[in-house]
């Protein structure tokens, strides 16, 4: 006899309903908001599909870090002040993130940086900005993409974001 969802114990019942709910309320890491960003449910693409449990994967006194996998196998990781604001992002995996849901208010930086790398006849070479208030790096080709981006002014004091991003 194969055993029933009213068999299972209180405590096996209660882990399987908050997987449910948090990988239901999933969201998109924005930089500059809190964990897991202020996007409406709408927002959310169908493609993030697992998010690595809701507790921090480390913790370091004045920042932890949540991260996303999305179907495709791209990986972000959100790095998080003690305040609650993203401070830092990275990613990795075989396809680009969208980065204009990521970086949320600071993607105008970022576009307008990079249009003027196309200008110049740069197209389809590494993006690496160090302006207004965002650094972002990002570089790769198909099947292998990898950056991060941060926004100096949010990193905790005593934080050494080279040790963070490593």
């Amino acid at each position: 006899m194969t055993p029933t969802y009213s068999r299972l114990p209180a405590l096996r019942r209660s882990l399987i309903g908050a997987l449910l709910a948090t990988s239901a309320g999933a969201a998109l890491a924005v930089l500059g908001q809190g964990p897991g960003g202020d996007l409406p449910t709408s927002s959310v693409t169908p493609a993030l599909v697992h998010r690595l449990a809701a507790a921090p994967l480390a913790q370091a006194q004045a920042y932890t870090t949540q991260a996303f996998t999305y179907e495709n196998g791209t990986r972000v990781v959100e790095y998080i002040s003690s305040t609650g604001q993203v401070f830092a992002l990275s990613w990795r995996g075989p396809v680009l993130p969208d980065l204009s849901v990521m970086l949320g208010d600071y993607f105008k930086t970022f576009q307008t940086q990079t249009q003027q790398m196309r200008l110049q006849g740069r197209r389809g070479s590494a993006v690496n900005i160090e302006r207004d208030g965002l650094v972002i790096s990002s570089h790769g080709r198909m099947r292998n993409f990898s950056g991060f981006a941060y926004a100096p002014a949010l990193i905790p004091p005593g934080v050494n974001i080279k040790d963070v991003l490593q």
